[in-house]
């Protein structure tokens, strides 16, 4: 099955499989029988509303699930969902940037609206989702798609902002949270199957990889109150579901306790002037970030970004290092929260950043202006220049600098009592009744053996053995892990800031299958990564043969406008290279998913009962512990939807298991 994406792109299986079995297969990661997708969620409900709502959902799993976020958010207003777009008041697309397909299909669709709401004057055209904080400027005023634009942060504010898109202002906010979990909102379950649910553990992502837009779009991370996701799962179940799975861009980076904090000790940073980035056990002043995985993360890229300066940075770091602005110190690429400041003096709590031409993108200017604002508020001014300032007016950037450290007093970031060790900071404090995946996994299988228990996605540098323990204890938590390798090869991942190792990945699967032999293995390959030669694409094929993974979402690089590697780095490996490339790597993977369902024939699984076979309606379908779709007879055995049945294999078509019930 070809997904077309650039015509670059596509996931297994290939051309024999039929389509409607493999929609089956992907439902769980990116299902592409979904995109585009329009709902009605209260078909049936005795209530007249006077205005309605249409929502067209794109993307990964994570957007489908806050499209039931907003829908939940319009009902408390009053408006009530429809699928025929011609009857909404307000028509809403809640969109994906991590893939070009995508956003040209938006685009698409809301010259469509466009159209549409010339024949019916009022209408309200809104954009949700990952596209609007990068494409807002687009959407509203040079293109004039859009009266709405709302960030994946912002839906709160959707009533208010149509509420004033009613009388004609364009309206706006696409602004990051560093707390928004919707925690206390009860998502409306669109068009679901009443088996299965996906529930949302926490929002936005720390992990720069340099392909993947979604930290900037979506923002740092934080994780959701346990107590409501242990709540909304219980509620599923009460009300039928027998299937969650938890929905994070890195679920095994969750970390909850009440007050939000901390261990004790961890993410202290010396703000010293000298090069040492290194956590602290005393430091009179210091500060934390938000998480001590974080930091490992921004110091590996922080040293990349020292390795690899700009013209302009240098020209800059010269200057200021030869201490042409008198003894003030400064220091470069230098971590603060979850930033990456290019020169800062400490003593005067003064940033400068020297922007490339994407900060000069319309659609960056409000990403840059939040970071600014953020670190106004741990008591930092940013002065910004652009590259060609610096390059053809050193001195005019210089005298500017100069007046703004007379200007600024000398203040530390926060003081630490030295007799109250690691005190917190305004940012963080201490671990007591901390909850990590693992634990969280361990309370919501508790909730009750007849509940199961998936999640997704996982990081290869992340996922512990602590997860891999509690996912073997509970028989209800799925035997299943999908774990994106993105490449075979050490420096690759490492240019693609990964920050793991060829090695590392491949002692995780080992690790996975020692403790449960027989979990489901998936994951994700890129191929023609920047600079990526033939030797480095062999390693890819290499790791694959070595892990032999059930199923694999495969794509060649495509540069996404605002990604670090499109800052970065030179798209440079061919096309017509990429997609043979892509080609090696699909039909090594079709073979090693013929291999893994012809190997499970003669085996017998539970299953979990989910609907009709898409081909029958005298065949159940159904997907194991491993997340293999089983499709089966349904016989006078008396099972119905959300029921568990014991089947035996007999066949498999490569994407599907076909069995019978057995006692």
């Amino acid at each position: 099955m070809h997904f077309d994406e650039r015509k670059d792109s596509i996931c297994l299986p290939l051309r024999t499989i039929e389509s409607e079995i493999m929609a089956e297969l992907l439902q769980k990661e990116i299902n592409e029988q979904r995109q585009g997708e329009a709902y009605a969620p209260f078909a049936g409900d005795p209530n007249q509303y006077n205005k309605k709502f249409y929502i067209e959902s794109y993307g990964c799993q994570m957007n489908f699930s806050d499209s039931e976020i907003v829908a939940s958010i319009l009902h408390e207003e009053g408006f009530g969902a429809t699928r025929n777009v011609e009857d909404a008041n307000l028509i809403l697309i809640n969109t994906c940037s991590i893939r070009e397909k995508a956003e040209q299909t938006v685009r698409q669709r809301l010259t469509e609206f466009k159209k549409l709401k010339k024949n019916k004057p009022g209408t309200l055209v809104g954009v949700l989702g990952c596209m609007a904080e990068r494409l807002k400027a687009k959407f509203l005023e040079e293109e004039k798609l859009v009266d709405i634009v709302v960030g994946p942060d912002a839906y709160r504010s959707l009533p208010g902002l149509v509420t004033e898109a009613e009388t004609g202002q364009k309206t706006v906010n696409v602004l990051l949270s560093r707390e928004e979990t919707y925690a206390d909102i009860a998502p409306v379950r669109l068009d679901s199957n009443g088996i299965t649910a996906f529930v949302s553990i926490m929002r936005g992502c720390n992990n720069m990889c340099t392909f993947c837009v979604v930290p900037f779009t979506r923002g740092r991370e934080r994780s959701r109150d346990a107590e409501s996701i242990v709540n909304e799962c219980k509620d599923l179940f009460d009300k039928g579901y027998r299937e969650v799975t938890l929905l994070g861009q890195n679920v095994d980076s969750y970390y909850y306790s009440p007050s939000q904090t901390l261990p004790q000790g961890e993410g202290l940073k010396t703000i010293s002037e000298t090069d040492d980035l290194s956590i602290v056990e005393e430091s009179e002043f210091g500060y934390e970030t938000a998480n001590p995985a974080l930091y490992t993360l921004l110091k590996d890229f922080a040293k990349q970004n020292k390795h690899n300066p700009t013209k302009a940075e240098s020209i800059l770091w010269e200057s200021l290092r030869a201490k042409q602005l008198g003894e003030y110190k400064f220091r470069r690429q230098h971590i603060i929260s979850q930033y990456i400041a290019d020169f800062i003096c400490i003593k005067k709590q003064l940033i400068i950043e020297v922007d490339g031409k994407i900060h000069q993108h319309p659609e960056n200017a409000e990403s840059d202006a939040v970071r600014a604002e953020a670190l106004k508020e741990l008591g930092f001014e940013v002065l910004r220049f652009t590259n060609e300032e610096v390059i053809n007016d050193l001195s005019k950037v210089l005298t500017t600098i100069e007046s703004a450290l007379k200007t600024r007093e000398d203040k530390p970031l926060w003081f630490q009592d030295k007799n109250k060790k690691h005190e917190a900071s305004p940012l963080g404090g201490g671990l007591e009744g901390a909850i990590t995946f693992d634990k969280l996994l361990a309370m919501v299988a508790s909730i009750s053996p007849l509940l199961r228990v998936r999640f997704s996605t996982s990081h290869p540098k992340d996922i512990t053995d602590d997860v891999l323990y509690t996912m073997a204890k509970y028989e209800n938590i799925c035997e299943y892990i999908h774990l994106p390798v993105q490449s075979g090869n050490t420096r690759i991942l490492q240019h693609m800031n990964r920050t793991y190792t060829r090695e590392w990945y491949l002692n995780k699967v080992k690790r996975i299958r020692e403790i449960m032999p027989d979990c489901g293995l998936s994951t994700d390959v890129i191929s023609g990564f920047c600079t990526e030669t033939e030797e480095e694409h062999q390693d890819t094929l290499s790791l694959m043969e070595i892990c032999r993974f059930d199923l694999s979402y495969m794509f060649s690089y495509s540069e996404r406008p605002g990604t670090l590697a499109a800052r970065r780095y030179q798209d440079d490996v061919p096309e017509d290279v990429k997609k043979r490339r892509l080609e090696e790597i699909i039909q090594l993977q079709n073979s090693h998913t013929r291999e893994s369902f012809s190997g499970d024939i003669g085996k017998i699984f539970k299953v979990l009962i989910e609907s009709n076979s898409k081909r029958s309606d005298k065949d159940w379908s159904g997907r194991n512990s491993q997340n293999k779709v089983v499709v089966f007879p349904k016989g006078d055995h008396g099972l119905n939807k959300g029921d568990y049945a014991t089947v035996k294999v007999h066949a498999s078509t490569g994407a599907t298991l076909i069995g019978e019930v057995v006692s």
